[in-house]
């Protein structure tokens, strides 16, 4: 089979005495990484859309979807709303249905949104108000909320929004613009902790900079830390709080997203953990190809519009990076091997293969992910066992390589050859059986796109 052996563990075993981590022994497949760019749920490059309140027959159709996804990659669209006409009323019913089918085209086409709300795409003088006052904002989030709840499983995450020009928490109308101090921002809090209340518990929230979650921490007695390990995924401020970054490589403080060194050390520590991703917003020295990679790795990039600005995405294909941002952005797994360590399948019994991967994308997943060992009847394919297993992909960090067992009893009726398939599912019921937001592995000769499974060796079960 290409690319594809089978040896026995004993070279393995040998290496790990110069110094590499032990292999166990057993029936080895290795596996060659592939260069080509692969279509893989929430990440990569994204479209960009807006909907207004003056056209509420714009809506997303589910064939741009699949044909973005089929000739471009693209997985992500950022819908930035604007509630233009509902600054000081209720959101009409057909805005809000408007945003219904929206997420319904997404999810037939095999697509997530960033979900952004504001008011105002600009910041003109002749233009105010440019947002909400806090008591119509808190309002629009109790109506968007039930639609949020509805479509949790096509929402990648939810960017912040209400305050300010573009939602962007800047130029506002309706709270302290760019304040100094701390107690400055406490109106803006019930904004951000309504979303946290309506947001679905297992995506995260995206902000601007990274003063405004270190700000948040300081203000209500939590440590200015970033994120660790164990604090990772939970339901709280710490852990659902992530960032965007809409300049880009685009000045020496991304315009103005950082102020200091200890905001970027903060979120180039946070980002392990939570998603970062945005824009760029112009050229200028630092937006060649080779800093950019080396950006997106410090503060592990998942996501990137794919239109702006295009003079910094020309500039890297000019210089050869646009191609690895490509391939890169967000996670990009790859097998190097897996050892079959039970020697003898037989139905009923246990049964234990050990994995090693690497992460060569800038980020790991950053939604909760399924992992399955899934056995396929060779010649019947409706005969399937699915195993689920309890190891996270969140933690499958960048840069690194990562080893794990996965095991299970197989079942008393299976006999023959069976195709073992590794699985990686989105774990929403209504998604789970969609190939589409299943992640293929960066393997030559592994990827079946009927199934979304990922064909490791066959099996004999006795």
């Amino acid at each position: 089979m290409k690319n594809r052996y089978l040896v026995f563990a004993l070279a393995l075993s040998l290496l790990a005495c110069n110094g590499e981590d032990p292999v166990p022994q057993g029936q080895t497949v290795s596996f060659t990484e592939t260069n080509e760019q692969i279509t893989n749920p929430e990440r990569g490059f994204y479209v960009q859309k807006y909907y207004t309140t003056d056209d509420l027959e714009d809506t997303l159709a589910v064939e741009t979807v699949t044909n973005n996804r089929r000739q471009s990659h693209i997985t992500i669209y950022l819908h930035s709303y604007y509630l233009t006409d509902y600054i000081e009323s209720d959101i009409a019913p057909e805005f809000l249905e408007r945003l219904d089918r929206n997420m319904n085209a997404l999810r037939a086409g095999g697509a997530k949104a960033i979900l952004r709300f504001s008011y105002k795409p600009n910041h003109s003088l002749d233009d105010k108000p440019w947002d909400a006052t806090p008591a119509w904002a808190l309002r629009h989030i109790d109506r968007i909320a039930p639609y949020l709840a509805k479509h949790a499983d096509v929402i990648y995450c939810v960017q912040c929004g209400f305050i300010g020009s573009w939602g962007e928490w800047y130029y506002t109308t309706n709270y302290p613009q760019n304040p100094a101090k701390d107690e400055g921002y406490a109106t803006r809090w019930p904004i951000a902790e309504r979303l946290m209340e309506v947001v679905p518990a297992d995506r995260q929230i995206c902000f601007r900079q990274p003063q405004f979650k270190m700000r948040y921490l300081r203000t209500h007695d939590m440590e200015v830390k970033p994120l660790t390990a164990e604090e990772a995924f939970q339901p709280t401020v710490k852990a659902r709080w992530a960032g965007h970054n809409d300049c880009f490589v685009s000045s020496d403080s991304d315009v103005g997203t950082y102020h200091n060194d200890e905001e970027r050390d903060f979120w180039a520590e946070d980002t392990k953990y939570t998603l970062m991703g945005g824009e760029t917003c112009k050229e200028c020295e630092y937006s060649y190809g080779e800093n950019a990679v080396k950006q997106m790795e410090i503060f592990h990039w998942s996501y990137l519009c794919n239109s702006y600005h295009p003079d910094v995405l020309s500039l890297w294909v000019e210089d050869n990076h646009y191609n690895e941002i490509k391939r890169r952005l967000g996670y990009r797994l790859a097998l190097d091997r897996a050892v079959i360590t039970t020697e003898q399948p037989a139905a009923g019994q246990p049964f234990e293969a050990f994995f090693q991967l690497h992460n060569s994308g800038f980020a790991a997943p950053m939604n909760k992910r399924a992992v399955e060992l899934v056995f396929v009847k060779e010649g019947n394919p409706d005969e399937k066992y699915v195993y689920p297993q309890t190891v996270d992909p969140r933690f499958w960090l960048p840069g690194k390589q990562h080893k794990f067992t996965l095991a299970c009893n197989l079942d008393a009726a299976m006999h023959g050859a069976y195709r073992l398939c590794l699985n990686l599912p989105d774990p929403y019921p209504s998604l789970h059986d969609d190939p589409k937001f299943s992640i293929r592995l960066a393997n030559d000769s592994v990827w079946d796109e009927s199934t979304g499974y990922n064909y490791i060796t066959t099996i004999m079960v006795n």
